[in-house]
């Protein structure tokens, strides 16, 4: 049995989860249309591949960001206009560290 990917998710309110379950993150995302999230000082959601390092952030307007947080010297790439569900998707690609998945998409490096 391979050993089980450590990632986790951060909430607007910077709260984080250890290995949340898809409907966990479905919750999490889902938590952006909510009037709250207007209100944060980051209103964004992310998910966080522990052992790689990659992270994937989702904003309101549907914005993803795809960064590796231990690379400071790499712009991250983005996406606009994904669906919730289209984030979850990636969420759960990172979740099981399938980074190679997740980079082969059309990600954009200049600026959102």
């Amino acid at each position: 049995m391979a050993p089980m990917e450590l990632y986790h998710t951060t909430d607007v309110f910077g709260i984080t989860e250890l290995n949340p379950t898809a409907e966990k993150m479905r919750h999490l995302l889902d938590s952006l249309d909510t009037q709250d999230v207007l209100d944060c000082e980051h209103p964004d959601v992310s998910l966080v591949h522990d052992s790689s390092g990659w992270s994937l952030s989702v904003y309101p307007s549907g914005v993803v960001t795809f960064e590796n947080l231990d690379t400071a010297d790499e712009p991250p790439r983005y996406m606009n206009g994904l669906t919730r569900n289209q984030a979850l998707t990636l969420w759960l690609e990172l979740s099981r560290g399938e980074i190679q998945q997740i980079s082969s998409r059309p990600w954009r490096r200049d600026e959102a």
